[in-house]
């Protein structure tokens, strides 16, 4: 981004002191040593039905904490039975402080405070025992509309035990951190439960931590225990109820944000990370694991929105701590980092943080504004839009101040040189100030000590020279902000925006820009990289800003008015609230935003008219909306404007049809505060239509007066993410198989070698560990065949299946197959690979096996099959169409899905052939490229040497999977460092969509193979001695057959042959096709001197070829 170099500053000035200044002077000072940490170590039983705890804490205190008395809170439901030293009550009912990333409202125990005295001659340690209850129901801390979850200072019951800093169910000397080790044991009434704490494993039902932490957690319930290794650290899963499909697909979540995050920022410092599911709803993240609610995980919008963002607590809040009494900085900082950079790294970073400044201005007014330097935790709306939103914005304006690479290397010392101690916003100000040699003193003495937000606005007028004079204004009461604004300049004929950086400091200041003729529009902050106050112009009314609205009116229809008084209830919760019937009032008041309710209510006109301009219209039987008419019958509709005598206000009608769905919008509505309309289905309301009105006009957008063209204002260019989220499909471990594969052990894969023996057996064991059932018994399928040149030869399949669980689809299976012979060695030695024919097939096939054998339950059967003598005429796919193994047979095989040569994506478009075989093969390939981003075309000729043509042949729906050609095609070059694994990972995850599909398919296929021609297979590789040496491109539709590259030394290339060429004519005859093609030279011989007509751009011409042995 450029600075300035574009611009001749005009200022009017105001003295002030600016950040991006030298590193100033800082004084020397010599901090303290920290006291190290108290040591717990804990003996418990639990007793969950009776709701009861017993502890021994054996205590051991650091050298520096010996001498003096000491006082400890514990719970008051708690009753110290025995204790060493001198021990003295001093109070009872002590209101306990809850801390941490967790304590939402700071909900704690009722605690008594005692004195301790050891004696002279003790070694520093203290022991207690102590019993009681602690039976806390949940209850949501705040009631404002969703912004938290219940909350409970502890509970021990039969649904499962919580217990955190806030139950102070362990004495508590101060708020410093401790280290601890704890044995559970529990009641015979328990006997099968576990228990969950942080650190390391000591054992059953035993953790211990020596790093220090801020706070002892005990987490038990009758789990059910899933584990898995992903480099140095276990992974785990606890459920309430057994799910191993649901604990896998967290579990490889966990491995993946991972190795997303630790290139990033560092080692995990953690030996584990455990999913643990609760029995309240909740979404909290401990160190080394993370308690999610039983709905909350099932959601599946967690794995890559919540989840990744209790992973990397880890770092931020679990690992360095917070100094919450100067401000936590924990939440915006990982937000910024698995939030943001999620939607960042999908391209749309720039909206999120749109949506953060829109939260800012709908839910933060003045009275409910504070600095971020009181922030400790969320128990509002607003401490949500200030602790979160605004310390994100911070993070990212440091990211803009100082660059990626500092931002990044920052980071990574703020991890390393905090780790398990607290840092506050002073220590952080250093730390970058240390890095960057840039004073930032003023950085984050703006945005962590002042309250409220910047408003900036633009003019933009001619000036002498043609030049174009550009004003900002900071019209926010107070002193002006230090500001770094981008500001993006479009000039007529440009594809796209020039980008400038501008630094404000005063009140009022201004630039000069070049070509003020040429100059179209102004647009600044294009990507809403400055934390300030929204214009409402800029921000479309949206269902927040009404949740956030502090006074509101809610204006009831007549008919079912007891439905209606329960929402209003729910919404007007801790916010001044007017209630009125329609029948009662003429209009709707001017000075609140108000909400009409029911379809009968004689305002929803109003609700229409505030939200014709967005294309809201009324219908017959619905609402039009966004050009679509959404019905009323079995629907709820939400549709938001602004109030006709107040644009600062908002005007929002809900419609609910059945009002059995209004429990259920009263529960989701407020989750949806970012869109401006919506509709549910059903009487469980299912949301399934969406969306944000556009914002049309800004005070920070200039048009150039009577403009014709239209500017187009998304043209700004797109920002490069902070990083890239790692595959779902590790390439590492699909280039582990294809090296395996290809390694001069397996002999090339020809038939009837050792080599494609040992190939066999590696590709059966990876069935085996990954779960895969056996066919027959067996997962190694042989027999004898007569091969041209081999004798009598056997071959083997390997086969493995994961069994459906419908019954009347059990014979019903999906086929999912790729070849893995190859040719050899050749007579002179030379050794070939097949790297792409077909190692990165089979890589691809083995780990979409795995991982569908661990984390997917189909309705029917799915047979993954490496299949062998492709290489020959198809064999091992035609012998499995013939014999089917283990009771299934041919006329029941429901689809089939072939994997061959699928190692060179290289960016290219998937070419996925026969999808004519059935009606839904091109939908299902379109949806799952949208849905993943590999983009798929459909050629119209198959290829007829690869093993789904056995199956087509056999009236079974079969597609093929295929990267494109390349030159290495049967060549000793085709080796493994040529792989493209990161193409072959996003290949991988289409195959994975595919499979779950057909696997949950329980409807036929449309299957469009009836009277269809055999197609006539390709001859066996050796058979056709002649070759030309070219490469076809498949994708080509028209008259001929295009070649995409020729081989080195081939006759193709001798011949002056290029890519791109469409051979028309071979000897005079016409090549129709590939299969034609391949006909032709099938009847030739190496030597023969042939003819052949080709197509360059729009020149025809003939070339003789001497064909040469292929």
């Amino acid at each position: 981004m450029k600075r300035l170099s574009f611009f001749f500053l005009l200022t009017i000035s105001l003295p002030s002191i600016g950040f991006g200044q030298p590193q100033p002077q800082f004084v020397l000072t010599v901090e303290p040593e920290p006291i190290p940490p108290i040591h717990h170590s804990l003996k418990i039983l639990l007793d969950p039905i009776a709701r009861r705890i017993t502890v021994e804490d054996t205590i051991s205190f650091p050298e520096e904490l010996r001498a003096s008395s000491k006082t400890f809170e514990l719970n008051n439901n708690l009753v110290i039975s025995e204790n060493s030293g001198s021990l003295q009550q001093l109070s009872n009912n002590v209101p306990e402080e809850n801390i941490g990333i967790n304590a939402i409202g700071g909900l704690a125990a009722a605690t008594d405070e005692y004195s301790l005295t050891l004696p002279a001659n003790n070694n520093g340690q203290a022991f207690f025992a102590y019993s009681g209850s602690i039976y806390d129901l949940a209850e949501q801390s705040s009631p404002e509309y969703a912004q938290s979850f219940s909350e409970t200072s502890g509970i021990i019951g039969e649904q499962g035990v919580y217990l955190n800093h806030g139950s102070a169910w362990v004495p508590i000397f101060d708020n410093g951190l401790v280290t601890f080790d704890l044995e559970v044991e529990f009641a015979d009434t328990a006997s099968t439960w576990k228990v969950v704490s942080q650190g390391d494993r000591n054992g059953e039902n035993a953790w211990v931590s020596y790093d220090p932490m801020e706070e002892i957690y005990l987490i038990a319930a009758n789990f059910t225990e899933y584990s898995a290794q992903a480099d140095n650290v276990e992974v785990l899963a606890y459920l309430r109820t057994p799910d191993s499909n649901l604990a896998t697909k967290y579990m490889d979540a966990t491995e993946r944000y991972l190795k997303l995050y630790e290139p990033l920022l560092g080692v995990y410092p953690y030996s584990k990370f455990a999913l643990v599911e609760n029995f309240w709803e909740t979404g909290y993240g401990m160190p080394s694991f993370t308690l999610l609610g039983e709905q909350v995980i099932r959601f599946p919008f967690i794995l890559e929105s919540s989840y990744p963002h209790e992973i990397l607590h880890n770092w931020w809040g679990n690992g360095v701590y917070p100094d919450y009494e100067s401000g936590n900085w924990s939440e915006g900082l990982t937000a910024y980092l698995a939030d943001h950079l999620f939607q960042e790294m999908n391209g749309v970073g720039h909206e999120y943080r749109k949506e953060m400044l829109a939260r800012y201005k709908n839910y933060v007014a003045e009275g409910s504004d504070f600095p971020l330097a009181r922030f400790a935790s969320r128990n509002s709306a607003a401490s949500q839009a200030v602790g979160y939103g605004k310390t994100l914005m911070l993070w990212h304006m440091l990211r803009v101040e100082l660059g990626d690479e500092l931002f990044l290397e920052g980071l990574r010392k703020l991890y390393s040189d905090y780790k398990y101690q607290r840092a506050s916003f002073a220590d952080i100000e250093k730390l970058f100030t240390d890095i960057s040699s840039i004073d930032l003193s003023v950085f984050f003495d703006q945005w962590v000590n002042r309250i409220g937000a910047p408003e900036l606005s633009l003019s933009v007028e001619e000036a002498t020279g043609n030049r174009a004079r550009i004003m900002f204004a900071q019209t926010q009461f107070g002193d002006p902000y230090r500001l770094r604004v981008p500001i993006a300049l479009y000039y007529e004929g440009e594809p796209e925006p020039e980008i400038y950086e501008i630094a404000l400091s005063q009140k009022l200041e201004g630039f000069f820009a070049d070509d003020f003729e040429r100059l179209e529009a102004v647009l600044v902050d294009p990507y809403f990289d400055v934390f300030r106050q929204l214009d409402r112009e800029e921000t479309p009314p949206t269902v927040g800003e009404l949740f956030g609205a502090s006074e509101i009116t809610f204006v009831l229809p007549s008919s079912e008015r007891q439905h209606w008084v329960e929402m209003t209830e729910a919404f007007s919760y801790g916010v001044d609230a007017n209630i009125v019937y329609a029948d009662d009032i003429e209009s709707i008041p001017s000075d609140r935003s108000v909400w009409i309710l029911g379809r009968d209510n004689p305002f929803t006109e109003v609700a229409y008219s505030t939200t014709a301009l967005y294309g809201v219209s009324n219908s017959p039987a619905g609402v039009v909306i966004a050009g679509s008419e959404v019905e009323f019958e079995n629907r709820s509709t939400v549709v938001i404007g602004r109030h006709p005598q107040d644009q600062e206000l908002a005007v929002g009608w809900i419609h609910v049809e059945d009002m059995i769905a209004m429990p259920g919008m009263i529960e989701k509505l407020p989750h949806y505060g970012k869109y401006s309309y919506l509709s549910f289905i059903g009487s469980e309301p299912t949301n399934d239509v969406k969306g944000i009105w556009t914002s049309p006009n800004s005070p920070l957008r200039w048009e150039k007066p009577g403009l014709l063209a239209k500017i187009n204002w998304e043209s700004v260019p797109s920002i490069t993410p902070l990083t890239k989220l790692p595959p779902k499909y590790l390439p590492g471990q699909l280039l582990r198989h294809a090296n395996e594969l290809t390694s001069k052990t397996m002999e090339g894969r020809a038939i009837s070698s050792k080599g494609i023996d040992r190939a066999a057996l590696y590709i059966a064991d990876q069935f085996r560990i990954a779960g895969l059932q056996p066919a027959n018994g067996t997962y190694i399928q042989r027999w004898r065949d007569s091969i041209p040149g081999y004798l009598n030869s056997e071959l083997a399949n390997v086969v493995g299946i994961i069994q459906g669980t419908n019954r009347e689809l059990s014979a019903k299976p999906i086929v999912i197959g790729a070849h893995y012979d190859h040719l050899g060695v050749n007579d002179e030695g030379e050794f070939y690979p097949g790297a792409d024919d077909n190692a990165s097939g089979v890589s691809v096939l083995i780990e979409v096996a795995a991982k569908l054998a661990r984390a997917f339950t189909p309705q029917r059967p799915i047979l993954f099959v490496a299949f062998s003598g492709e290489e020959q005429g198809l064999l091992g796919s035609q012998h499995f169409v013939e014999n089917p193994p283990d009771g299934f047979v041919t006329e029941d095989l429901f689809a089939m899905i072939n994997l061959d040569a699928v190692g060179r994506l290289n960016g290219r478009t998937l070419q996925v052939f026969g999808t004519e075989s059935a009606y839904e093969w091109p939908f299902m390939a379109q949806g799952i490229g949208f849905t993943i981003g590999v983009e798929s075309e459909f050629p119209e000729e198959t290829i007829a040497s690869s093993d789904h043509v056995s199956f087509l042949n056999a009236g079974v729906p079969a597609i093929h999977l295929f990267s494109g050609t390349h030159l290495d095609y049967h060549q000793p070059t085709d080796t493994p460092e040529k792989l493209d694994s990161t193409g072959m990972s996003s290949i991988a995850l289409w195959l994975e969509e595919a499979a779950i599909y057909l696997g949950n398919r329980t409807d036929p296929l449309r299957v469009n193979l009836a009277g269809a021609k055999t197609i006539e297979i390709a001859s066996p590789q050796g058979e056709r001695a002649a070759g030309l040496g070219t490469v076809p491109d498949f994708a080509y539709s028209g008259e001929g057959v295009r070649i995409s590259g020729v081989t080195p030394n081939g006759a193709a290339e001798e011949a002056g042959l290029l890519a791109g060429d469409v051979l028309l004519n071979y000897n005079g005859e016409p090549i129709a096709d590939m299969q034609s093609y391949s006909n032709f030279l099938r009847q030739s011989a190496p030597g023969d001197k042939v003819s052949i007509e080709v197509l360059r751009v729009d020149e025809q011409f003939s070339i003789d070829v001497t064909l040469k042995a292929r």
